[in-house]
């Protein structure tokens, strides 16, 4: 690629995903214990950065916000997990669990890849993909 053609992107990658939640310590505790991310810095009672274990995600999570209203059918915010073990090993980790899954088993999407959904205690949408 030119360097003309380097300069002409606006954005190279995401430095770090923002979470907006209602209760910081609650959200904090199924990102660490349920999902396997680490604490990299605890600023307080409203605001955490979380890190993947892999060092490849990195999440700012806002405490103390009124959850939104969101239809899931026309609009809402999700994010999209990569995982290098079975889609099925973790759809069956985050069952028992009890988090609230959106479908009964991965989907197949093509290309060895399998997906499905589930939601944070704050109806946020995680979308996990592995083979």
């Amino acid at each position: 690629m030119t360097k003309d053609k380097r300069r002409s992107r606006m954005f190279e990658s995401i430095g770090s995903l923002a979470v907006y939640v209602t209760d910081l310590e609650k959200a904090k505790k199924f990102y660490t214990e349920t999902l396997g991310f680490e604490v990299s810095a605890d600023l307080g009672p409203t605001l955490c950065f979380l890190k993947s274990k892999s060092g490849g995600i990195d999440i700012y999570m806002v405490g103390g916000n009124k959850p939104a209203s969101i239809d899931n059918e026309t609009s809402r915010l999700s994010f999209f997990l990569r995982t290098e073990k079975p889609a099925s090993e973790i759809h069956a980790t985050l069952k028992k669990a009890r988090v609230e899954l959106l479908q009964d088993a991965p989907e197949f999407v093509g290309d060895a890849t399998y997906c499905f959904q589930f939601k944070d205690p704050d109806g946020n949408i995680v979308e996990v993909a592995g083979k």
